[in-house]
């Protein structure tokens, strides 16, 4: 379906630069709106929800002229799955964090995930764009 072809790529360029926001916001001063959308804790929600269930949606949906159909869109669903999955998670956590929260497990997983949400963004805004330019690969 081309809707959600094209849908896919704008969540996971959205996704990425939200998590990246403040990393690319001090290089490219256009982009530091993003930085702003990172510390809205109600837009991190909306965009990683939107985008996790964009990206388990791509899973059984195929872009346009594909003929396989859950390995041609493989990698922009994982990588769309995976920033909605690193949003929601910053997102519940700084809420963990300020209600006082004990939850030392869910601590020790967000610490781990969190520190590699930069590169994890820029991994899926150049994913997003190279599924743009070449969208009948098979796993891309």
């Amino acid at each position: 379906m081309a809707q959600f072809y094209l849908l896919s790529i704008f969540a996971n360029i959205v996704a990425g630069l939200t998590l990246a926001g403040d990393f690319l916001g001090e290089r490219i001063p256009f982009l530091s709106s993003f930085k702003n959308l990172r510390e809205n804790r109600t837009a991190q929600i909306v965009v990683g929800a939107v985008t996790l269930v964009i990206g388990a949606v791509k899973l059984f949906l195929g872009s346009p002229g594909e003929t396989v159909l859950i390995a041609g869109d493989l990698l922009p669903a994982l990588t769309g799955i995976a920033l909605g999955g690193v949003l929601l998670v910053e997102a519940f956590r700084a809420e963990v964090e300020k209600q006082g929260g004990k939850m030392e497990k869910v601590k020790k997983i967000s610490k781990a995930v969190l520190s590699y949400r930069v590169p994890l963004g820029i991994a899926g805004v150049a994913v997003a764009f190279v599924h743009f330019l070449l969208p009948g690969l098979i796993i891309l």
